[in-house]
């Protein structure tokens, strides 16, 4: 069997070392270089270069599981990481950071920030209130609105979407911020 794949990202090449068993593979590249997004730049600082990945850098064990065989089988190492968000908007205008109270209020006077807390309450509510709505989505057998869609229908207050949720979404799945508007709600909270 001749089987044609479009793109050598992580998934090209992953899907191209599996099939490749049984089957001819052909690989094919709209770059000159196999990788996707996936790729280790040289960054010069005070007369040293150090390699810095881009895209796909990190991964975990549950919503990866593929990944993580393919990884054993292959021999690839990899390393726990700290997978916290901050976010510094608007050169510094608004800082925080949710590792920890103290670097949540890193900016002090988000103390008697009614705006800060209005983001801080969003947060608690998406994180309760999404999962449900996703799981009820999918009970009725509906992909159920676009993240933006259902934002904007929550009421949700400009802080969090764009200190926390949007940047957030973006970091992961490697997209601009306003993309994730367009992003299944569905998929994105099960994630």
């Amino acid at each position: 069997m001749r089987i044609a794949i479009i793109g050598s990202g992580i998934s090209g090449c992953a899907a191209a070392w599996e099939l490749s068993s049984w089957a001819q593979v052909t690989v094919f590249e709209a770059d000159n270089r196999l990788g996707g997004h996936t790729h280790t730049q040289q960054i010069r600082v005070a007369d040293r270069n150090f390699p810095v990945d881009t895209g796909f850098i990190v991964f975990n064990h549950r919503t990866y599981p593929g990944l993580k065989a393919w990884f054993e089988t292959l021999g690839v190492e990899t390393a726990a990481s700290d997978m916290s968000f901050s976010a510094s908007l608007n050169h510094g205008a608004l800082e925080w950071c949710g590792s920890s109270l103290s670097s949540v209020f890193a900016q002090r006077r988000n103390l008697i920030s009614p705006r800060f807390w209005r983001m801080l309450a969003d947060i608690i509510r998406f994180n309760r209130q999404a999962p449900r709505d996703a799981a009820r989505f999918l009970l009725q057998s509906e992909t159920g609105p676009s993240l933006g869609d259902y934002l904007d229908h929550g009421g949700y207050g400009p802080l969090f979407l764009n200190a926390y949720l949007l940047p957030m979404a973006g970091a992961i799945w490697s997209c601009p911020p306003e993309q994730m508007r367009a992003f299944p709600m569905t998929t994105f909270t099960r994630f």
